[in-house]
């Protein structure tokens, strides 16, 4: 059976998220809805540091519902906690996720957490031409862990966002800010900063931090 397990904001409450058991990513796995890489290291299915440094941010920023009929893109959505977080805040999320699993579980926590303006979306990052909409915001949590990857998330905020629009990505810096920079800096004004976060969540009077790097894209104008 899946488990809930509660993320806590002072301001916002408890977000409620799915983690599936593994006995059921593994039924998934035999009808072939999830990739070898995704059954074995189930990166998709936990909550990050990362993910709770963005959500805090998010409230910081935009508490209480400045995100009010916003657009929002969550990519690798997993558990979709800053998805959730947008959606408390006024915004509209997109869920997606390239393991089709993962739309079960946002489901059920959207319906746990009371939001019902919210759509789900199977996405891959390569392959990502049928996207019709253009979002306001496009976030994405230890995302950046692969070189391969960020030419097709470069192009896929080229594509989808708004005028304007901004990208919010938060990683503990797997790659290297020289190689981000290498990626983004063509298209996209980018700045870096650093986020405290404690998690796992504790009580204890002995609270340990960790540190995660916020980056912020913003499109650039085209040149005349």
């Amino acid at each position: 059976m899946p488990k809930i397990e509660n993320v806590e904001f002072p301001s916002l409450g408890s977000i409620q998220l799915i983690i599936q058991s593994k006995r059921e990513i593994r039924e998934y796995e035999k009808m072939g809805s999830v990739d070898a890489e995704s059954s074995e290291w189930f990166y998709w299915n936990r909550i990050w540091a990362s993910e709770v440094g963005l959500s805090e941010f998010l409230i910081r920023e935009f508490y209480p519902d400045s995100l009010k009929g916003k657009k929002i893109l969550e990519l690798g959505c997993g558990t979709g906690l800053a998805g959730m977080v947008c959606g408390k805040l006024g915004g509209i999320p997109t869920f997606s996720d390239k393991v089709p699993m993962v739309m079960e579980s946002i489901r059920e926590a959207c319906r746990l957490n009371k939001l019902s303006k919210y759509q789900t979306l199977v996405l891959d990052w390569a392959n990502c031409e049928g996207i019709g909409h253009r979002y306001d915001t496009v976030l994405g949590s230890e995302i950046f862990y692969d070189n391969t990857f960020l030419n097709d998330i470069s192009r896929l905020l080229d594509q989808v966002l708004t005028p304007g629009g901004t990208g919010l990505f938060c990683d503990p810096n797997r790659l290297g800010f020289e190689v981000v920079e290498a990626c983004f800096s063509k298209k996209f004004h980018l700045t870096i900063s650093n986020l405290e976060v404690e998690w796992p969540q504790s009580r204890s009077i002995h609270r340990k931090k960790k540190t995660v790097f916020l980056y912020q894209l913003v499109k650039k104008k085209p040149v005349n």
